[in-house]
């Protein structure tokens, strides 16, 4: 399922770059929002992209 990480991690650059893609970047609290949120998202998914094993996971 790594490929839901890869997923995540679009949606991440999505949150970042959508106050400038969408118009509202003027608006200084939803524009740090969106920024924290999508960076947060890119973080976790690339560290999750980058540090799974797949041969760690017990089997299901």
């Amino acid at each position: 399922m790594k490929w839901l990480n890869w997923i995540e991690f679009v949606l991440g650059i999505w949150i970042l770059s959508s106050p400038w893609i969408l118009g509202y970047w003027r608006i200084t609290s939803a524009l740090w929002s969106q920024v924290v949120a999508g960076v947060l998202i890119i973080l976790l998914s690339l560290w999750r992209i980058v540090g799974i094993n797949d041969n760690n996971y017990p089997i299901q």
